[in-house]
C-alpha cells in the first residue's frame, strides 16, 4: 500500500534542473535572441520615416464666466475638454486641409490636458519640419470657426508659441535602440521557455527514480556534482582547464559529498566484480563528455586507497585523457598505440602513481587507426600478464556510440559499466548501449548517474536489485 502510494505521488518540480538545463543552453538562447534583434534592428532602419512635432500650449477660457473662482475653474476646464475634441475633429482638420490647400489633413495630433487645470498642450507631427510647422499655425488660426458652432465665448490664449522644429521627434539611433531591446527581451523569453519546455519532453535521466523505471540495467550509484569545489577552486584562481583535473578524489577541494559518493558508487562496483570473479573492469559511456574518463580515475582511486593493487588503462585512443586527471608530464607518458602495434618497450609501459598501490598505462598519441593493433594480440598478452599480479584492472574506453572498437575490446573485459550523465542522452539510446554491452563476453554490471545535482528524486535503496522492464543478461 505504501509503494502504491509512493509511485502515484507527483513529482516535485526540481527548479535546479530546469536552471541547468536553462545554463546548458544559455549561450544558444542569447545567439538566438541576438539575431531576431539585429532582424529587427534592420526592419526598423529599412522602414524608418523621420518626423517632425511642433508644439504648443494654451489657455481655455469661456468669457463672462461669474461665480467663485472653483467654478470658474470647473467650467474652463469643462470647455478645454470639449475643445480638445474639436481639435481632433474631422470639420477642424477638413478646414486646416483646405487653407494648406492639400488633399487631406497632412499631419497626426495629440491634445494632452493638463490635470485639474484649463491647459492644453496641442502636438502636430509630420513629415517635414514645414508642413508640422504651417499646420499647426493653421489650427491655432482657424479653431474658432468650428468652436463657435459648439460652443461659444471661448477664448484661446496661447502662452507658448509653436516653433519650427529642428530635429527629429522620433530619432532613427534611439528607435533602433529600443526596438531592438525591446525584441531581444522578447526573443530571449520566447527561446527560454522553448527549451524548458522541450528539455521537459525530452525522454532523459533525470533522478534515480528515472534509473529505475527507464533504464534495463540496475543503478549502481548516483555521483553528484561537485557544486562547493567549484566555488572553493574559484576562489583559489583556478582556471577552467585545471578545474577538469581537480576533479579527483584526492583533492582536498572537493566537496565531500562528490568525494563520498564516488567512493561509494565504487564500493558497490567491487562488491559486484568480486561476487562474478571479475577482475578486468570496462568503463564506457553512450557519447562523450559524460565524465566517463573521471569515474574510471576514481574508482581506481578508490580502490588503491582501500589497498588494493590496481591498474588503471587509458584505452580512449582517439581523445586520451587520464594524463591530463592525473597531471602526468606528456613527455614521460608513452606511445600506447606504438607499443601494441611494434610491440617494443613493454618493459617501461607500467607507471606507479605517487609509491601508491595504482598503477597506470597513459596515452598521449590520438590514433583513429585502433583496429590495426587490438586483434594483434598484444593488449590480451598485457592483461594476461596483469591479471596474475593485480587485483583489478580499470579500462577506460571511448564512447560506444562514437567507435567500433569499444565493442572489440569488450571481449577482453570480465565486467563492464556503463556512464550515464545526468539529463544527456536519451533513455532509448542509453538501453540500445546496454544491449549491445550484454551482447559482449563482458558481464554488464549496470550504470552510474554521474553529475547529477544536488536532488535527483528518490533514492534508490536496493542497487543491486535488476531495475527496468526491459530483457536483462543474467
Amino acid at each position: 500500500m505504501n509503494n502504491q502510494l509512493e509511485q502515484n505521488r507527483p513529482e516535485k518540480i526540481d527548479l535546479e534542473k530546469y536552471a541547468r538545463s536553462l545554463l546548458q543552453e544559455l549561450w544558444a538562447i542569447i545567439l538566438f535572441a541576438l539575431a531576431v534583434s539585429l532582424l529587427a534592428g534592420a526592419w526598423k532602419i529599412k522602414q524608418y520615416k523621420p518626423e517632425y512635432t511642433s508644439k504648443s500650449t494654451f489657455v481655455v477660457t469661456v468669457k463672462n464666466m461669474n461665480g467663485s473662482i472653483q467654478n470658474t475653474l470647473n467650467k474652463s476646464q469643462d470647455a478645454a475638454v470639449l475643445f480638445s475634441q474639436i481639435l481632433d475633429s474631422s470639420i477642424l482638420k477638413k478646414t486646416v486641409a483646405e487653407d494648406l490647400e492639400v488633399d487631406k489633413f497632412p499631419a497626426r495630433t495629440q491634445v494632452n490636458l493638463v490635470e485639474e487645470t484649463n491647459l492644453m498642450d496641442l502636438s502636430v507631427t509630420a513629415d517635414t519640419p514645414t508642413i508640422a510647422y504651417r499646420t499647426i499655425r493653421s489650427i491655432l488660426n482657424n479653431y474658432n470657426e468650428v468652436s463657435d458652432y459648439v460652443i461659444e465665448d471661448v477664448v484661446l490664449e496661447i502662452i507658448q508659441e509653436p516653433t519650427m522644429p529642428t530635429e527629429e521627434s522620433n530619432p532613427l539611433k534611439k528607435g533602433v535602440r529600443n526596438t531592438m531591446i525591446k525584441v531581444f527581451i522578447l526573443a530571449f523569453l520566447i527561446a527560454a521557455v522553448y527549451v524548458e519546455i522541450f528539455s521537459s519532453m525530452r525522454d532523459t535521466v533525470r533522478s534515480e527514480k528515472d534509473m529505475q523505471n527507464k533504464i534495463a540495467t540496475r543503478h549502481l550509484g548516483t555521483i553528484y556534482h561537485d557544486k562547493r569545489g567549484d566555488k572553493r577552486r574559484r576562489r583559489r584562481g583556478k582556471s577552467k582547464k585545471e578545474k577538469n583535473g581537480d576533479l579527483l578524489i584526492n583533492n582536498p577541494l572537493l566537496s565531500f559529498r562528490f568525494t563520498e559518493s564516488s567512493k561509494m558508487t565504487a564500493s558497490r562496483i567491487q562488491s559486484h566484480m568480486d561476487r562474478y570473479g571479475a577482475k578486468v573492469l570496462m568503463v564506457t559511456s553512450v557519447a562523450e563528455h559524460e565524465g566517463k574518463s573521471t569515474v574510471s580515475a576514481n574508482i581506481a582511486l578508490a580502490l588503491a586507497q582501500e589497498g588494493k593493487k590496481v591498474l588503471l588503462i587509458d584505452c580512449d585512443f582517439r581523445k586520451p585523457t587520464q594524463y591530463k586527471l592525473f597531471g602526468v608530464d606528456p613527455e614521460t607518458t608513452v606511445d600506447f598505440p606504438h607499443v601494441l602495434e611494434t610491440r617494443t618497450g613493454l618493459n617501461t609501459l607500467i607507471h606507479s602513481y605517487n609509491k601508491s598501490r595504482l598503477y597506470y598505462i597513459f596515452n598521449r598519441v590520438s590514433t583513429f587507426s585502433a583496429e590495426s593493433f587490438i586483434g594483434n594480440g598484444v593488449f590480451d598478452y598485457i592483461l594476461d600478464y596483469c591479471r596474475r599480479r593485480i587485483d583489478y584492472i580499470i579500462l577506460d574506453m571511448a564512447p560506444m556510440a562514437l567507435v567500433s572498437d569499444t565493442e572489440d575490446l569488450a571481449n577482453t573485459a570480465d565486467a563492464s559499466v556503463l556512464v550515464v550523465r545526468y539529463d544527456m542522452m536519451m533513455a532509448k539510446d542509453i538501453n540500445d548501449t546496454i544491449d549491445i554491452l550484454n551482447n559482449t563476453k563482458s558481464r554488464l554490471l549496470g550504470c552510474v548517474l554521474n553529475d547529477a545535482p544536488g536532488s535527483t528524486g528518490e533514492v534508490v535503496s536496493n542497487y543491486g536489485g535488476q531495475n527496468g522492464k526491459r530483457s536483462k543478461k543474467r
